[in-house]
């Protein structure tokens, strides 16, 4: 995994409508209309979220005619579900913090 993949696909799924895009892809291909139809935006605010999400990696766009169809690639959210995996694993094999008597009554 490289790291700027990582970063370029968590960037891409913090914004919310994103997210949204993301979701409804989940449930198979859409094409532009039928996304920009889930979103209180302009048509072109739509194309530049698509286009933040095809540059992550995690959709594929395909012309067919005059629409552009969408759909969700899920082996680039596999990449965060790689990296969330490991970095929990590797949480909970972590030494854990024992307060000493001395902490006991402090609650900062």
């Amino acid at each position: 995994m490289i790291s700027a993949d990582l970063d370029a696909i968590l960037t891409a799924v913090a914004d919310a409508s994103r997210r949204v895009i993301l979701q409804r892809l989940a449930h198979g291909p859409a094409t532009t209309g039928q996304l920009a139809d889930l979103l209180p935006m302009s048509r072109p605010a739509v194309s530049q979220h698509i286009k933040v999400l095809q540059d992550a990696g995690l959709l594929v766009t395909t012309t067919s005619g005059r629409n552009r169809w969408h759909e969700l690639n899920t082996d680039a959210l596999g990449v965060v579900e790689d990296w969330a995996r490991r970095t929990a694993a590797t949480g909970r094999a972590a030494p854990r913090l024992r307060p000493g008597p001395a902490d006991q009554g402090d609650t900062t």
